[in-house]
């Protein structure tokens, strides 16, 4: 891949928690940038005319409908100075708002439940492909492919943590590595010894190291030159492998 990293991103969702999750995940991901972030249209357009440099805008397609519709919003989008890359987010998967982002050029579609932790993985893709899906959406491009054919898809697999984590591993790597908490206060929530938490801090960096993810998406970081913590966040929420795209 020759995307150049880091990736600067612009971020608009009217859904507070998720706009912070998914700026959360870019802001500490060293693939990515976060430029800014809005809640509406209006502070999204407000940014790109003023100078933002972003590459790429998520895009939440789900939006008060007091804003101009997202045809409209998706070309005033790209003929801002920057001339970003769209990318969509949608919670529930309109077939109608699918065929507007492949009518207006946009690089993918994706849906939210499926993408969670991968997204950064998933703007990286965008970069490279013409259009970039989750697997629930590929049933909707079959129905919008005969209006508006794409003619090369890519599809990332819905995220899933790592098969070798024991729902122990997981929940002591997320509270330490996600969620920040020490190692005492780890063991305080769990109920475990600071340092069995250590311990399994170290089973999970083992767990991760092994092969499973589709790791493509991290080129371009030298992952000898990352803290052990550093480097199992970016192996923790990469797609698994797919057979498709």
């Amino acid at each position: 891949m020759d995307t150049r990293l880091p990736l600067n991103v612009g971020l608009m969702d009217d859904d507070f928690f998720a706009l912070k999750w998914n700026a959360d995940l870019l802001t500490r991901d060293l693939r990515t940038s976060v430029c800014f972030e809005t809640e509406t249209p209006a502070e999204l357009l407000w940014e790109l005319q003023h100078g933002s440099k972003v590459e790429m805008v998520l895009l939440d397609v789900e939006y008060s409908s007091e804003y101009p519709d997202l045809s409209d919003l998706i070309k005033r989008i790209q003929n801002s100075p920057a001339k970003p890359l769209v990318v969509c987010l949608s919670q529930y998967g309109s077939l109608k708002a699918l065929s507007t982002a492949i009518q207006c050029g946009a690089r993918g579609f994706l849906l939210k439940r499926e993408i969670r932790m991968e997204i950064v993985s998933a703007l990286v893709m965008a970069m490279q492909v013409h259009f970039l899906i989750t697997p629930g959406v590929r049933s909707l491009l079959q129905a919008a492919d005969r209006k508006y054919p794409i003619w090369e898809v890519s599809q990332i697999n819905a995220w899933a943590p790592h098969p070798s984590l024991t729902p122990h591993l997981r929940q002591v790597f997320t509270l330490r590595v996600l969620y920040g908490m020490s190692a005492p206060s780890t063991a305080n929530k769990i109920h475990l010894a600071p340092g069995t938490v250590e311990k399994y801090m170290q089973h999970a960096y083992q767990k991760l190291s092994t092969p499973w993810a589709d790791d493509t998406s991290l080129a371009g970081l030298n992952l000898e030159d990352l803290s052990p913590e550093v480097e199992a966040f970016h192996r923790f929420i990469l797609p698994p492998i797919s057979d498709l795209g």
